[in-house]
């Protein structure tokens, strides 16, 4: 009977292993590197690794410059590499703030697997940590999220302090996701959600073209935002992932950060 039970046991298991994989394939786009891959940093980069478990690490990058006082950490996409935000998010580091950004598990040189919202919410609190024993303190924190990295900037937005919250392109769970639905129920991501307990300044962009993840996404969040220093920007003829390169985006930015 006992025997039984294991093996109906070790079944179940088996089975929900499968299922995060294939939610987490779903979502996710990872590209590996290999651990002797050399990064070309700019000048005031260097290459961090963050233990989040025993034995886990999430490869990153900090950049810093001694007359920036202001700690941004940013959260990607949901594909590729540190690479990846070399190649194409990198203006980040021009915007005037020191920046700390990682990969997600299995992503880049990062180890480990992701295994649904609550490992990946852990993980951005020791990201967070991570800044704070760097000397920042919270009033001096910005938290960005792009994309898929909303999710975490949002939900640390509504359980630390933080001095702003910048979400570009975000969703308002996954599960509203038309291509998604009701497939990886591990990820539910509910940012809307966490809104409600959002009481920082926040500031949301999206593009009205966005097929991605259309703009009344960041509505819903916008509407559930505690906070009473809130704005919503939605950039005509944008797309997902193209909003960075225009002229006027640095200084959307920057407008809120120094207002607030």
């Amino acid at each position: 009977m006992m025997h039984s039970k294991l093996i109906i046991l070790s079944t179940f298991i088996l089975q929900s292993c499968m299922t995060i994989s294939k939610q987490t394939k779903l979502i996710f786009e990872p590209v590996k590197l290999t651990s002797t891959y050399e990064f070309k940093l700019s000048l005031g980069t260097k290459e961090i690794n963050i233990e989040v478990e025993k034995g886990i690490f999430l490869n990153g990058f900090l950049y810093e410059k001694e007359e920036n006082k202001l700690l941004m950490i940013y959260f990607q996409g949901n594909a590729k590499n540190l690479q990846n935000f070399l190649d194409n998010h990198s203006m980040v580091l021009n915007w005037g703030y020191n920046v700390l950004v990682t990969d997600y598990r299995s992503f880049g040189k990062s180890n480990g697997k992701l295994s649904g919202q609550s490992q990946m919410y852990d993980d951005a609190d020791k990201i967070y940590d991570y800044g704070i024993l760097l000397g920042y303190k919270p009033q001096n924190i910005i938290l960005y999220g792009y994309s898929m990295g909303t999710a975490m900037a949002g939900y640390l937005a509504s359980t630390k302090e933080a001095k702003a919250l910048i979400l570009e392109s975000a969703f308002s769970s996954i599960p509203e996701i038309g291509w998604v639905g009701n497939k990886a129920p591990n990820y539910e991501l509910n940012t809307a959600e966490k809104a409600k307990q959002i009481n920082i300044p926040t500031l949301l962009i999206h593009g009205d073209k966005d097929n991605v993840i259309s703009p009344d996404h960041s509505q819903r969040i916008f509407g559930n935002l505690r906070s009473s220093k809130k704005k919503r920007i939605v950039l005509q003829n944008g797309g997902h992932g193209d909003l960075r390169k225009r002229p006027e985006y640095q200084m959307l930015i920057n407008e809120f950060v120094n207002q607030n």
